[in-house]
């Protein structure tokens, strides 16, 4: 039990949103289902990658080509005419290219209707001949006849055309279709399937040796890149030209072999011709080469080169602009259609073929599902800039291997789709570790704004030069703050712990805002107590009146936090109390920094100024008031309502620094009250340090008069006086109190 809750536990960590990796294991499902959903457009996107390769590295043109062309080109037109010509013309070609020793001649066009041109159509033509002139005309042999009587010794395969519909259908020559064997399941439930085709007059199908489909497959950018080996006509299986010039260059039948997962390939003369399950087959192209083309003209009239016709193929088509014939390839964009033709003849009898079996798509599916699954635990576990190598790799690795393996084994592997769900994973997991960064630093931000000030931590977000790392020397204003008597405040909760802490809270609350607003930073909370600092991580202009107005701001919230206590208490029925505050204020060089051990550190301040501001603190209650700052911090704040207190000696520092009440700021400081009050205060340091004891004491008396503030100040000095008076002093004495207490 205990091992499958630490596996709930390790997958929830793992599972974790802030990884990102819940997000990716999505994109990876809808990208899996899309990839063997294998919609069009991502089989348009794979066609293309592929058209890439074989511009990359397309089959290369052998000696002595096995197929030659009889173009129908611009020299033929201009030489013997027009288009359609009289099919004697034909007829000579097809009784040259037996003469010359061609093996199969295969017409990349169909003769559908009867020539118009036959001297027994030339009279409904003309209309105008004489009745005996008709009469001698009809009884010469028509074209169509002459061209038929030149086919049957030759071995000629005639085109024909595939119809998805019934319409502009003639089905002659159905029935002469040669039968295909087949091995293993039915391969025209694999098929691609028309209603009829046309077909050529029934006088030249009979005459024919062979009949093949000449339509061409294009994808949806009009590129031919796969050609059906055959389809199915009204339960009958038609061979493609290509498949029946081999029939009947070889006379052997062909022979379908089929699964129940689809055809595999067509055998001729022992020969398998694979294709995929559709029958069909990838073309591999070479580039364009007219020395395979022979110009029609030249061979009706008896001119072609016989090294261009004996033993070879040949295909009758058109590149003549005028006839339309044209199509697209991977390799060039306006091609003769006959060249489609050319192409695939040649792949069977060279047996260069593209590959690319059905058990490649589940490699491809691997591929995906292997890369995607390495970023998804990589990414989250060592970061962007490790797993970037890690995708660089897999990529070279992928396209490299796929390139290799088309120009060794012409198989087609598509690496696109994997690289794209690689990269698209790769980019969701970076940006759901860069979220859940921002997320951590803002939660740091936002935590570490309950120590400084807002504007403090947006510089400091902003400027990560700013906050050095280490320590560094720099002069800062410290503040020390303390609950005066807080020991017998906690005794009236020893029974009720819960409220001293919300007390405590509500305390520090409104003295860490004093401190913030003024741009302090927060060093720490011991108890009671605040310990804080200007001009650190970043510099603070005029820090001492920073600090300052921070100190008369938390005595003034401490004002209304009172009042609320006073109100809270009467309702309550409760006895209240009152809370009271020392504040220690001092300037001076101080080591600040990352202080502290490699386990642990803290954002600090050390130095005897962070020793003075305390001791100074703890002095507030001997003297009677509220803030007491050095003389450092006093030299900056002379526009400020300063009274000099005593030049003292504070536990555990030999020097003496001269120590002052801060009883207001600019407004207290020019009221006449304040400076009456000042005079006083700086006569009586003259006539205490002078030993003028009476004098001193009457001023004493006049200052407790005129401000109730000074009872504790002016009992202070009292009790010194008096014991100074019995006391033999040394000549060189200055006044400096040596304090026995922090």
């Amino acid at each position: 039990m205990k091992r499958f809750r630490r596996f709930i536990a390790s997958l929830g960590g793992f599972l974790s949103l802030k990884t990102g990796r819940p997000y990716a294991l999505g994109i990876l499902l809808i990208a899996f289902y899309f990839q063997v959903l294998d919609p069009p457009i991502l089989s348009n996107f794979r066609n293309r990658v592929f058209d890439y390769y074989q511009q990359w590295h397309p089959r290369e043109n052998i000696p002595n080509r096995p197929v030659t062309v009889v173009d129908i080109d611009e020299k033929s037109l201009l030489t013997l005419g027009q288009w359609p010509w009289p099919r004697n013309y034909l007829a000579a070609l097809v009784q040259n290219a037996r003469k010359m020793g061609a093996i199969v001649v295969g017409f990349d066009m169909v003769f559908a209707e009867e020539d118009r041109l036959s001297p027994n159509k030339l009279a409904d033509s003309v209309g105008t001949l004489s009745k005996s002139a008709e009469e001698e005309i009809s009884k010469l042999p028509s074209f169509d006849t002459i061209f038929a009587k030149q086919m049957k010794p030759s071995r000629v395969v005639l085109g024909i055309s595939v119809n998805p519909t019934k319409s502009d259908v003639n089905n002659i020559g159905l029935n002469r279709i040669a039968t295909l064997a087949a091995i293993g399941a039915d391969p025209k439930q694999y098929l691609a399937k028309f209603t009829g085709l046309v077909g050529n007059i029934e006088e030249l199908d009979a005459s024919a040796a062979g009949r093949g489909m000449i339509s061409l497959d294009q994808d949806f950018d009009g590129i031919v890149r796969r050609v059906p080996l055959a389809t199915v006509v009204d339960q009958r299986i038609i061979p493609t030209l290509t498949l029946d010039m081999l029939r009947v260059a070889t006379g052997r039948n062909v022979i379908t072999q089929s699964n129940n997962e689809g055809i595999l390939g067509f055998k001729i003369a022992g020969t398998l011709i694979p294709t995929d399950r559709n029958g069909r087959i990838w073309i591999q192209y070479s580039p364009f080469s007219l020395d395979q083309y022979v110009s029609a003209s030249d061979l009706i009239l008896g001119k072609a080169d016989p090294k261009k016709i004996q033993g070879k193929f040949l295909l009758v088509g058109t590149s003549a602009t005028g006839l339309k014939d044209l199509r697209a390839s991977p390799l060039q964009s306006a091609l003769p259609g006959v060249e489609m033709h050319l192409q695939l003849l040649e792949n069977v009898l060279t047996q260069s073929y593209l590959y690319r079996p059905e058990y490649l798509a589940v490699l491809e599916w691997a591929g995906t599902i292997f890369t995607a699954m390495t970023l998804i635990v990589l990414v989250p576990l060592v970061g962007a800039r490790s797993t970037l190598f890690v995708v660089l790799f897999i990529s070279s690795v992928a396209i490299s291997s796929s390139a290799y393996l088309f120009a060794e084994y012409s198989l087609l592997i598509d690496v696109s789709f994997t690289l794209f769900v690689g990269l698209l994973l790769y980019v969701t997991l970076v940006y759901a570790n860069y979220t859940a960064t921002e997320k951590e630093r803002s939660y740091i931000q936002s935590a570490f704004s309950r120590y400084l000030s807002p504007d403090l931590v947006s510089q400091l977000s902003g400027s990560s030069q700013s906050l050095v790392l280490g320590g560094e020397e720099k002069e800062m204003t410290l503040l020390f703050c303390d609950i005066r008597g807080f020991t017998k405040i906690s005794e009236n909760f020893k029974d009720d712990p819960q409220g001293l802490t919300h007390l405590i809270n509500r305390f520090l609350t409104p003295m860490t805002d004093a401190i913030l607003s003024h741009k302090g930073t927060i060093d720490k909370y011991m108890g009671d107590a605040i310990m804080a600092f200007w001009n650190a991580p970043l510099n603070t202009e005029n820090h001492e009146r920073e600090a300052a107005n921070s100190a008369l701001l938390m005595l003034e919230k401490l004002e209304e936090l009172n009042t609320q206590l006073k109100q809270e208490a009467e309702e309550e029925g409760l006895p209240g109390f009152k809370l009271n505050i020392g504040i220690g204020l001092n300037t001076g060089k101080c080591l600040v920094g990352n202080l502290g051990s490699q386990q642990r550190f803290d954002y600090s301040v050390l130095g005897d100024a962070v020793n003075l501001a305390s001791r100074l603190e703890g002095q507030t209650k001997s003297y009677g008031f509220n803030i007491i700052v050095g003389e450092d911090t006093a030299v900056t704040l002379q526009d400020y309502a300063l009274i000099e207190l005593d030049l003292i000696a504070v536990k555990g520092r030999s020097a003496a620094v001269k120590i002052y009440a801060l009883m207001g700021g600019v407004s207290l400081k020019e009221s006449a009250q304040f400076e009456e009050l000042q005079k006083k205060t700086s006569a009586f340091q003259t006539c205490y340090r002078n030993q003028q004891w009476d004098e001193a004491l009457k001023i004493l008396s006049d200052l407790l008069a005129r401000e109730p503030k000074f009872a504790t100040f002016a009992l202070l000095f009292r009790d010194r006086i008096n014991i100074n008076r019995s006391a033999d002093l040394p000549g060189d004495w200055d006044g400096v109190y040596i304090a026995q207490e922090k």
